[in-house]
């Protein structure tokens, strides 16, 4: 805050001291405070409010007011932006995950601490991703999905063993009812969310879903498209960086055979329907047949 506090007027995005306090004041009542959330998106500040944020969360904000603020942002998360992206840069999810933690940590007790969440996760219609990133989190407290097996110490583990299942129950269940409601595929961390529903629910029921989104070539290509990635090169001569696109088929082949749809995609690729795709979905048609090829690599 040094050059800001030298300045004779705010930076574009910045918030002064009072705003802040404004909106961490709305945070008595869940609605309104997400309505806050909200307007400060609208303003291009929902950012760099949320970094702002840690400032007040170990003491700042009253005991009473993190139920609300929790279930406001459990509601709301997944509708700010990403942000720039950057070595130095912190998702926003990632920013959103510190806030849960820090605010969650006020209280000593599990079950205290399980109840908030588990009404948050109860409430939030607006939002899938911020419920399955802050339950995965949790289980890797309880040394699940990591690649080391060493599980936090049961005094810094949010919720218990039983309280995590239920969590975990409650996500799956949401993850369900975006399936459902076909939303789910539309969702930008649809990979992400597939691959923790796998882990929480029968098999059978993400193959069934699957099947069901790839029946058709449209479905197909959305959810070839979601699997699609890209990494940045920059070589001594460039002006620009270069695009690398890239596609993990092991990872498709766990939902459904690449070999079983390879055929169709090489027919989707020669059709007059490839002309009329959007360039991503373009793209992602290409990708899978020169990584299944063997053209490029098929990981990052």
């Amino acid at each position: 805050m040094f050059d800001a506090y030298f300045r004779l007027s705010l930076p574009k995005g910045e918030l002064s001291q009072n705003e802040i306090k404004m909106v961490l004041a709305s945070g008595r009542n869940d609605e309104l405070f997400a309505e806050e959330l909200l307007k400060l998106k609208s303003e291009g500040k929902i950012l760099r409010f949320l970094e702002r944020m840690h400032d007040y969360t170990h003491e700042d904000i009253p005991e009473e007011h993190i139920q609300p603020i929790i279930t406001a942002l459990m509601d709301v998360g997944d509708m700010f932006p990403e942000g720039p992206k950057g070595f130095f840069e912190i998702e926003t999810s990632m920013k959103i995950l510190q806030i849960f933690y820090q605010l969650s940590q006020r209280f000593d007790d599990q079950t205290q601490r399980f109840e908030i969440f588990k009404k948050a996760i109860i409430q939030a219609k607006r939002s899938l991703y911020t419920i399955v990133d802050e339950v995965a989190v949790q289980c890797q407290q309880h040394g699940k999905y990591s690649l080391k097996d060493n599980p936090e110490p049961e005094e810094k583990r949010t919720v218990n063993s039983d309280q995590l299942k239920e969590l975990e129950s409650l996500a799956c269940d949401r993850i369900k009812q975006w399936a459902e409601n076909k939303k789910l595929l539309q969702h930008q961390h649809f990979v992400s969310i597939l691959f923790m529903w796998d882990h929480w629910d029968e098999k059978k029921n993400i193959d069934r879903f699957v099947r069901d989104v790839i029946r058709t070539d449209t479905g197909l290509i959305v959810f070839l498209t979601s699997f699609l990635g890209e990494s940045r090169s920059h070589g001594m001569s460039d002006y620009v960086s270069k695009v690398n696109w890239r596609m993990d088929l092991k990872s498709i082949d766990h939902f459904i055979s690449i070999k079983m749809i390879e055929p169709r995609v090489r027919k989707l690729f020669s059709s007059p329907k490839y002309t009329n795709l959007e360039d991503r979905q373009k793209t992602a048609l290409k990708t899978f047949l020169d990584t299944f090829d063997g053209k490029v690599k098929g990981r990052f």
